[in-house]
């Protein structure tokens, strides 16, 4: 799971990502309320990968909003040579 959800952070599908965290918090829940529950390195372990697909995911999304501000800025100024 955290393999896919990596994959679709890359691929930036946003949307599927978020449903693919979810599925991934409902099967880290159901682990650690198992009987065979993990162990804290193995917890840890999991963390640190998540945080890290989270860390490319936010800067993913940064991009995005540098991209979208970059493309309004150029509209507007297309916008205004037009009506001169």
């Amino acid at each position: 799971m955290l393999c896919e959800l990596e994959t679709l952070v890359n691929n930036n599908d946003a949307d599927a990502a978020a449903l693919q965290l979810e599925a991934l918090n409902t099967c880290l829940k159901s682990w650690c309320e198992s009987n065979e529950q993990p162990s804290s390195d193995e917890l840890i372990a999991t963390q640190a990968h998540i945080n890290a697909i989270l860390t490319q995911a936010n800067i993913h999304k940064d991009d995005s909003f540098k991209a979208l501000l970059k493309h309004k800025k150029s509209d507007k100024a297309i916008s205004a040579y037009k009506s001169t």
